[in-house]
């Protein structure tokens, strides 16, 4: 029964608006009439239709065919002119409508995704320690999973047979070098250091450090095990040996990384992509340390779609000074996006709704406003935008109680601290300029109004200045 007292609600209201705007040529001369006028070979037809589907047009009185509602005359014109058309409504209808309006202006736009992401470490901080001879792991520094090393700290101990005989070589290129400082024969000296030089690389490219090569050479003595040390400082993410195993040369020992930056991997959806862009600022909060907020920055954008999901894959910085984040948290992530492209303006730091583009004070505070180099975009509230899925459009107050149907192009929706709360508005990009004023309530009756008075075409195709007869044979 409520189901229906609302239907009859409706219906009694959009009675008195057509009423309003079908009974002027009656009465005071036109309270409600709907423009463009007839051109002279325009002959009225009397056609019925149902309040509450327009687009059913019968010859004569019944019941609608969809929700057998009780039809009401409505007036076709047979021939309609091209260009907008505007509904004019009274004041009592305009009450009875509850129409109010809204400027068009330039806002500070923007957009809050939220989404969960996933605490990783830097893979640029990151570095294998290997085994760059054969031979075996008589000794671990390092024994276990997460323990904290610095760069050239030794982590393990090998015994290397190859390594042994190298270090012998170099020993005694080292003492023919020196048997031959003083002897004539060039050729033979230059031999030596030849072979010396040979040896010494060995050494180095297998790991061992200069110090260790003067050690080597001060006390004449081939060492039997090799002491390795690490490339980087960081914490050991994987252990993949143990004491007494036997590796090749290029086997991975350790796996460290450096956790003072982090990554934070995040997931948004393909509608979202045109607000992201690299040096966002990003939001982010974390179970194990509840309300506090952690800031980064997006530093890359997948270039692939996951087809299964898709969704695109963000890569946020994020520094980790305290060391409170750890890889595999879950994070809560809030990105505060503005249109890009969008141009600079000024606003007042006390009263974000107060935006001008170009400098000056604030005309509610006074103070002077601040210069904000992008995020404002002449919009439209959203509850101003009838959607009819071909088109987007919107009524333009021309003057009190006249009302002009117009095709809008709009951006993606967006958030815009008009009167300082987030509300809901549409960028425009073409059909609308600034200091126009387009009806935010009771948009949907005034457009009955303009179905029901008949130039408007079911899908606005007539409002919108678009020429072409409708069949006369089409009926629901």
């Amino acid at each position: 029964m409520r189901r229906y007292a609302s239907i009859l609600t409706a219906v009694l209201l959009l009675t008195v608006i057509s009423g309003a705007g079908l009974s002027g040529d009656e009465t005071d001369g036109g309270s409600g009439r709907t423009t463009p006028e007839p051109s002279p070979a325009a002959v009225e037809k009397k056609e019925w239709t149902c309040g509450m589907h327009p687009s059913v047009r019968m010859d004569g009185p019944g019941k609608c065919p969809i929700c057998n509602m009780d039809l009401i005359p409505a007036v076709e014109q047979a021939g309609r002119t091209s260009g907008p058309v505007t509904v004019e409504l009274d004041e009592r209808a305009r009450m009875l409508a509850g129409v109010s309006t809204s400027e068009v202006r330039f806002l500070p736009l923007y957009k809050e995704i939220a989404t969960v992401g996933r605490v990783d470490y830097d893979e640029r901080e990151a570095a294998n320690v290997t085994a760059r001879v054969s031979g075996r792991i008589d000794r671990l520094y390092v024994d276990f999973t997460g323990t904290e090393v610095k760069r050239g700290e030794p982590v393990a101990q090998l015994y290397s047979p190859s390594l042994v005989s190298t270090q012998d070589e170099y020993l005694w290129a080292v003492k023919t070098r020196d048997g031959m400082k003083d002897g004539s024969n060039k050729e033979a000296l230059r031999g030596a250091e030849s072979l010396l030089n040979a040896a010494r690389n060995r050494l180095l490219l297998w790991g061992i450090t200069e110090n260790q090569i003067a050690e080597l050479e001060r006390s004449g003595r081939s060492r039997a095990h090799m002491t390795i040390v690490s490339p980087v400082s960081g914490t050991v993410v994987r252990k993949m040996v143990t004491e007494g195993d036997y590796v090749k040369q290029g086997d991975h020992l350790y796996h460290i990384a450096d956790l003072s930056n982090l990554w934070v991997y995040a997931d948004i959806y393909e509608s979202e992509l045109s607000w992201i862009r690299v040096g966002q600022s990003v939001v982010f909060t974390t179970l194990a340390h509840g309300d506090e907020e952690f800031r980064g920055v997006v530093s890359f954008v997948d270039p692939f779609l996951d087809e299964k999901t898709r969704t695109l894959r963000l890569r946020v910085d994020v520094p980790n000074r305290d060391m409170k984040l750890r890889p595999g948290m879950f994070a809560d992530v809030t990105i505060r996006a503005v249109p890009a492209g969008a141009g600079e303006y000024y606003v007042c730091p006390m009263h974000p709704e107060v935006v001008s583009r170009v400098a000056g004070d604030c005309s509610l505070c006074g103070m002077d406003l601040v210069k904000v180099k992008e995020g404002v975009e002449m919009a439209v509230p959203k509850s101003a935008v009838l959607d009819t899925g071909k088109r987007k459009v919107v009524y333009v107050e021309k003057q009190p109680g006249v009302y002009e149907a117009r095709e809008v192009a709009l951006g993606p929706e967006a958030l815009a601290d008009a009167g300082g709360r987030g509300t809901a508005h549409y960028p425009v990009r073409r059909g609308l300029a600034e200091g126009e004023r387009v009806v935010t309530r009771g948009n949907f009756l005034i457009d009955s109004q303009s179905q029901l008075s008949g130039p408007a075409a079911s899908m606005y195709d007539a409002s919108l200045g678009e020429e072409g007869p409708r069949d006369p044979e089409h009926r629901h």
